[in-house]
């Protein structure tokens, strides 16, 4: 049990207020940007097909591309916080997510009305939000795990938020779409 013992993890308070104003000026300029990006064919045609595979629950093209962001997200947290001792680097790319979820979620919600309002509510903002807290605990936890396990974490975590990702669209979006 001894080999993955959370019982020295603690948030690093400095480090948690600065993921937090970072994130919080990523998504002011997020909104900021929306109009200039909403000319982009790229933006708009992701969005439209994210809503329609949500839509439809054609899952395996929105699985695929989510578990290899999410992996290559997680190994450059993973390796900025154990392999240096600047961990402030990772707001760098703290600050390209917020910002690019942010994009994506005022084009989901502004261009597609009720469709993308509740794609955006139900399903990407929540992962959006978790996936940047997972990439944060990724670095505040791989110098505390069993070097023998501490290689595996960035792909554990990913799994587990395209787990989480996959319950939400197939479970909760179902449920809210038969209600409504």
């Amino acid at each position: 049990m001894r080999n993955l013992s959370f019982n020295e993890f603690k948030w690093d308070k400095k480090y948690v207020i600065a993921v937090i104003i970072t994130l919080l000026c990523a998504i002011i300029s997020g909104i900021v940007l929306y109009k200039f990006v909403n000319i982009n064919i790229f933006f708009i045609e992701y969005a439209q097909d994210y809503i329609f595979y949500v839509f439809n629950f054609k899952n395996s093209k929105l699985i695929f591309s989510h578990i290899l962001g999410e992996l290559f997200y997680c190994c450059i947290f993973f390796l900025i916080g154990y392999f240096t001792k600047f961990k402030y680097f990772t707001l760098i790319f703290i600050f390209i997510r917020g910002l690019y979820f942010t994009l994506y979620a005022a084009i989901l919600i502004g261009l597609n009305s009720f469709g993308g309002i509740t794609v955006a509510i139900f399903v990407f903002i929540p992962v959006s939000l978790l996936s940047i807290l997972l990439c944060c605990c990724v670095t505040e936890s791989c110098k505390i795990i069993n070097t023998k396990y501490v290689f595996c974490i960035p792909a554990i975590f990913a799994l587990i938020n395209t787990l989480i990702f996959i319950v939400l669209v197939n479970v909760v979006f179902r449920v809210i779409i038969v209600i409504v």
